[in-house]
């Protein structure tokens, strides 16, 4: 660990090191330079708020500092599981997208609405994606167009309906739901980082 803080008494820089290695232990399952970057920031704070405490020994402002700053666990366990699921559900995991979801559904009304319509949007992906994938065994299942106007989504070919581009449908079908999962993931994960 790189020492940009200058620290004179021995007690002191071992009061500092023991905090130290305790933000970096904690910070572990984070990737390197996000978990530096938390580091440096928080040692930052510690060493700013030591510097302007009343003591005479150095050892005791950077131990006030550190109670003033609290204990680690209180403020870096909600940020680390925050960062990791956010991290998840950037790459797609479908439980951490749940409890995005869920997270998301805690906040309020527009968040309520987002979540409504996010997971609205992971179902027809879903349904697309599978209905997509089982035409290929059963080329009745696709979306049919009535005289009328109207369109459904059927698993079993309808009477008086014409097929949506029945030979084109699967891959068609893939491609968009796999865009719209990609889509409504980043859209999931920038709604989740804009309500921290």
């Amino acid at each position: 660990m790189n020492q940009p803080f200058p620290i004179k008494s021995k007690v002191a820089q071992k009061v500092w090191h023991n905090f130290e290695r305790d933000l970096v232990h904690k910070l572990a399952p984070l990737p390197k330079d996000e978990g530096n970057d938390i580091r440096l920031e928080i040692m930052s704070h510690l060493y700013e708020s030591a510097s302007h405490d009343e003591a005479d020994l150095e050892e005791v402002r950077f131990i006030n500092a550190i109670e003033r700053l609290g204990s680690p666990e209180e403020y870096l366990d909600p940020l680390i599981a925050d960062i990791l699921l956010t991290q998840q559900t950037i790459k797609g995991d479908p439980r951490a997208i749940y409890q995005s979801l869920l997270a998301s559904a805690r906040k309020g009304f527009f968040h309520n609405l987002a979540t409504l319509v996010l997971g609205l949007g992971y179902f027809w992906v879903i349904m697309i994606f599978i209905m997509s994938v089982m035409h290929l065994g059963d080329p009745d299942v696709g979306i049919w167009y009535y005289p009328s106007g109207n369109f459904s989504l059927s698993f079993s070919a309808q009477p008086d309906a014409i097929q949506w581009q029945p030979k084109w449908f699967p891959l068609i079908g893939i491609i968009t739901s796999a865009s719209a999962y990609w889509l409504l993931n980043k859209l999931l994960s920038y709604l989740f980082a804009k309500s921290k």
